[in-house]
């Protein structure tokens, strides 16, 4: 299934997580975390970037806006309370022009997409599809096999 983080609230996506458990996590992430959703996503738009200062053991991806000013900030982390030297964040930046399929049938965990350029159509093996575009984050439960794109879109793709 694949779940716009836009357009979820804190208790959905809470909701989400305690109902499908491992399904949604994926078995690992679900033994370490239980029902809690195990990152945290944060945003900040910078002029001045300088002045930003990512957490520790956190991830951050840089992105210059086609338009406009300033940077935009990506941080992603796991909870405090986990041991950071056994949690790898997995990430990669994808830049389409043509219709593509990823394969997660041999990923056991949760993918998240932050939309950072253009727009495209999702449609996972269920045949189930969603527009994504530029600025919106969407979920990709642990069960989907794979996600067609069709569009033109960049994103950062994040798993655990």
């Amino acid at each position: 299934m694949i779940y716009k983080l836009n357009d979820l609230q804190r208790h959905q996506l809470s909701q989400l997580v305690h109902s499908q458990k491992a399904a949604f996590l994926g078995h690992d992430s679900y033994r370490r975390f239980g029902a809690r959703f195990p990152l945290h996503i944060k945003f900040t738009h910078s002029l001045n970037p300088q002045v930003f200062m990512p957490g520790q053991g956190a991830f951050c991806y840089v992105h210059r806006p086609v338009m406009g000013n300033g940077l935009v900030f990506a941080e992603i982390s796991v909870p405090p309370a986990e041991d950071l030297s056994t949690t790898a964040l997995t990430t990669a930046v994808y830049d389409l022009n043509d219709p593509m399929t990823i394969d997660y049938s041999g990923l056991d965990a949760f993918v998240v997409l932050i939309g950072l350029e253009g727009s495209c159509s999702l449609t996972d093996n269920n045949g189930t599809t969603i527009s994504f575009q530029e600025g919106e984050t969407m979920l990709i439960s642990a069960i989907t096999k794979t996600i067609k794109t069709e569009g033109t879109i960049k994103f950062l793709e994040v798993y655990m």
